[in-house]
């Protein structure tokens, strides 16, 4: 999650763009892709969003590059 300024914070989470807009007394503002989708308590999902991005992690996949899987045996022979 990166904190810009003015309350904003944006997240990009499977694939997703999310936009909190942080409104005061711990509410705040969810945009999905740019599209409002309600309000929530602060500090809950803030909370998630930080959960849920050390689960999804999938910034160590990227430079992946298949390789063909082999068993031990074919590598003693």
């Amino acid at each position: 999650m990166i904190r810009l300024g003015d309350g904003v914070y944006l997240c990009f989470l499977n694939g997703h763009r999310l936009k909190i807009v942080y409104v005061g007394n711990n509410i705040c503002k969810l945009y999905l892709e740019n599209e409002y989708q309600g309000t929530a308590p602060f500090d809950y999902v803030k909370r998630k969003l930080t959960e849920m991005e050390k689960k999804w992690n999938t910034s160590n996949i990227r430079g992946y590059q298949f390789k063909e899987l082999r068993s031990s045996i074919d590598q003693l022979i």
